[in-house]
């Protein structure tokens, strides 16, 4: 999510990837078909858990499973000045992929991303289109998807497992316009492109999030607020299941640019004052939250497949 300007009230998206958009096709790219300790709610710990370090991505014997790709194995996060980047966390580097030239944004900026199995990042502009990138070549195309169904314009986002293990996932979003009331989660179609509201989020209120999932079938949202807040999401009736105060992270809220995703049995946030961008890791295991880097770019959002790593790389 970015920072946005309205009248009287000063607002911005973002919260935890790289692309550069044309609408060519027929390249390669692959994109979907058309047509901490918990305080609050049930007592728990916010995980990943899991019961290995990442899906298979060399490939299936005896009719296993389709092998996840390589690049799924990655964040990816893009900026508000279009630009994307492929994030390894072990190592903390971005490496830039390109600029997006999405068609027909009506010059609208991304708003906040996922990425799905297949290594198609879904982007969401503050206009409310969502659009299709490639995250090995970065090349776009518009989707069929129709803004503001049931009043989410813009929203967070990110896919889920539909239980651990699973192939299957679906996308869930957050909504986050600063002109609606926040109408909690819903989820999106991934072939009619039809959204689904789910219900408002029982013991947050009011405050705008950034969604990741992961391989395990787990959803998790990073609230805006002082603190920041890491929590772990029913995705059947949007309870918050435990939370996790990021007392290290206290950006002020709707001014700040912001983005998440868990990678490694650690989360991501990626926050900063609408110019620049920190980067924060959260390990659950040990309940600690640091500031692991800086960058002078804006990231307003960010996504990671389910076939990414739950447990830390050995």
């Amino acid at each position: 999510m970015r920072p946005i300007r309205v009248p009287v009230l000063l607002w911005i998206a973002a919260p935890l990837l790289v692309f550069a958009c044309s609408s060519a096709s027929g390249d390669g790219s692959s994109f979907p078909g058309q047509g901490g300790n918990g305080t609050g709610g049930t007592a728990g710990t916010i995980g990943l858990g899991g019961t290995g370090g990442g899906l298979d991505i060399d490939g299936a014997a005896g009719g296993g499973p389709p092998p996840c790709p390589q690049e799924t194995q990655y964040v990816y996060v893009v900026t508000g000045d279009n630009v994307f980047y492929k994030f390894d966390p072990p190592t903390l580097m971005f490496n830039e992929i390109g600029k997006l030239s999405c068609p027909n944004t009506g010059g609208n900026t991304p708003f906040s991303m996922s990425v799905d199995r297949k290594g198609v990042a879904w982007v969401v502009f503050n206009g409310g289109k969502i659009y299709w990138v490639d995250v090995k070549t970065a090349k776009c195309t518009a989707t069929s998807y129709v803004a503001s169904q049931s009043g989410f314009t813009t929203f967070g986002m990110g896919f889920s497992s539909d239980s651990a293990g699973s192939i299957e996932e679906t996308l869930y979003v957050s909504q986050s316009d600063v002109t609606a009331s926040i109408k909690g989660l819903a989820k999106i179609n991934t072939t009619t492109l039809k959204l689904e509201p789910i219900h408002d989020y029982d013991l947050i209120k009011g405050k705008r999030a950034e969604m990741t999932g992961t391989g395990d079938g787990k959803l998790f949202g990073a609230f805006e607020g002082k603190p920041y807040i890491v929590a772990e999401i029913d995705k059947t009736n949007a309870n918050i299941l435990s939370q996790a105060p990021q007392d290290a992270i206290q950006y002020e809220p709707n001014s700040s640019n912001f983005a998440f995703a868990a990678w490694g049995g650690d989360f991501w946030l990626f926050v900063g004052p609408g110019t620049s961008t920190d980067v924060f890791q959260y390990k659950p295991a040990d309940s600690t939250t640091d500031k692991v880097k800086s960058v002078d770019f804006e990231i307003v959002g960010a996504g990671v497949s389910t076939c990414a790593p739950v447990k830390p790389p050995a």
